[in-house]
């Protein structure tokens, strides 16, 4: 599990924590986030991209990430400068033939520690910030403002230096609101759910879960569907306007939020974004897929065991709008505040920028990459976000809900 409150030992730290740069006589500000055109790397370069992603969760002081270079056509690895001799030879097993490997003055533990320390301010120069985002190739963070002022950008500039770049962010909305709504025994993921007697619809499920030795089966959704109260009972339709189908609970059963603040909450010395869970009596490995109200559905055929790679393709299944496909991955560790203020960490940011977009009830829904028989489980569906031209989808990576509930991802293998 990743600790994202450890020691900073690549950085050298000023007063405000963080490495600073001379003001000058004018004060700089902290550059723009510059505008990458989405790429498509070929499969071999997402697998060695996620192999890298889970030894940098693994092992956060030694590792600082990885990315794909379009012009090259190279999968780049990046190691701390304090990363150990094994390390560096790993980092070129993984690197491979086609790959190359970098070493970078700060480590992901480095840069995930600055990320909690800048979202906590909540603000800079009386502006919001909303986000802050690994920069892998610039070994540092892209921060998210509500609004893109020089003062902000000059208070960013004069406490962190070179480390930022800048970016304007609309604090995304949690997804709840009023079919898959008839899902039956045993469940499938990407369903409707809502609370006894709610009427109407009120979050989505997806993708199911069981304990490794088989006792019991959950459903997982997002923790915001379940908060400020674990609900005692989940229920999907019997009929056109009943919502008294019982099909589990989530009481007893660990959310990833404090109950006290609604935000991702330090289990452990780890947040796990927005997940919790729905006993049930049992599942299968298939989920809803296709419109609101059909019953097309795919098998669930592997799982992501780690991060998602940049520029991977997603796409994302909730009970109130169906399938909407056309994301692609920008930020695959992002700390971001919505819209009412709420923490949530860590989370996966995907643009789609065909015009498809999730809305409110598909909260708690699966992301997934379509593959050979099915689809493969990626996150659970948090919010979603504006950008120029399109939308965008924030999730928690799957395999953070895997450690928390000590559960794995039913599949068909």
């Amino acid at each position: 599990m990743l600790p994202l409150a450890v020691a900073v030992t690549a950085l050298s730290l000023s007063t405000n924590g963080v490495a600073a740069a001379d003001p000058g006589p004018e004060r700089p500000l902290a550059p723009l986030a510059k505008a990458t055109a989405a790429t498509s790397p070929p499969q071999s370069a997402i697998e060695a991209m996620e192999a890298v992603n889970r030894a940098t969760l693994a092992e956060p002081t030694q590792w600082a990430g990885t990315w794909y270079d379009a012009t090259t056509g190279r999968v780049v690895t990046a190691v701390a400068g304090g990363a150990s001799e094994g390390t560096r030879k790993e980092a070129w097993s993984k690197a491979g033939s086609d790959g190359t490997v970098v070493q970078v003055e700060r480590s992901f533990a480095d840069l995930a520690q600055l990320s909690d320390t800048i979202m906590q301010r909540g603000s800079i120069a009386s502006v919001g910030i909303v986000s802050a985002a690994m920069d892998w190739e610039r070994n540092g963070l892209v921060v998210g403002l509500e609004k893109v002022t020089d003062e902000a950008r000059a208070a960013l500039a004069a406490d962190y230096g070179d480390i930022v770049t800048v970016r304007q962010m609309t604090p995304p909305r949690d997804h709840e609101g009023p079919s898959r709504l008839r899902d039956r025994y045993p469940y499938w993921g990407a369903s409707g759910w809502a609370p006894p007697r709610a009427g109407q619809m009120h979050c989505s499920t997806s993708f199911p879960m069981k304990r490794p030795d088989g006792s019991k089966h959950f459903l997982v959704t997002a923790a915001h569907c379940n908060h400020p109260y674990q609900l005692d009972a989940a229920t999907m339709n019997s009929s056109e306007t009943s919502w008294s189908n019982v099909i589990g609970t989530s009481k007893g059963y660990q959310s990833s939020f404090c109950q006290s603040t609604g935000e991702s909450c330090d289990i452990g010395s780890t947040k796990y974004g927005d997940i919790s869970v729905i006993k049930v009596d049992g599942v299968a490995p298939r989920i809803y897929t296709g419109g609101p109200d059909g019953t097309s559905s795919a098998a669930v055929v592997s799982t992501q065991t780690g991060l998602p790679a940049v520029n991977d393709s997603m796409c994302a299944s909730g009970a109130r709008t169906g399938t909407t496909c056309g994301y692609k991955i920008t930020d695959n560790f992002m700390s971001v505040r919505n819209s009412e203020g709420k923490l949530r960490t860590p989370v996966v940011m995907a643009e789609n920028l065909s015009g498809a977009c999730i809305y409110y009830g598909d909260s708690g829904g699966a992301v997934y990459k379509p593959v050979t028989g099915g689809v493969r489980a990626s996150g659970v569906i948090s919010a979603v976000g504006s950008i120029p031209g399109g939308c965008a989808l924030f999730y928690t990576s799957i395999s953070y809900a895997q450690q928390l509930f000590d559960a794995e991802v039913v599949t068909t293998s």
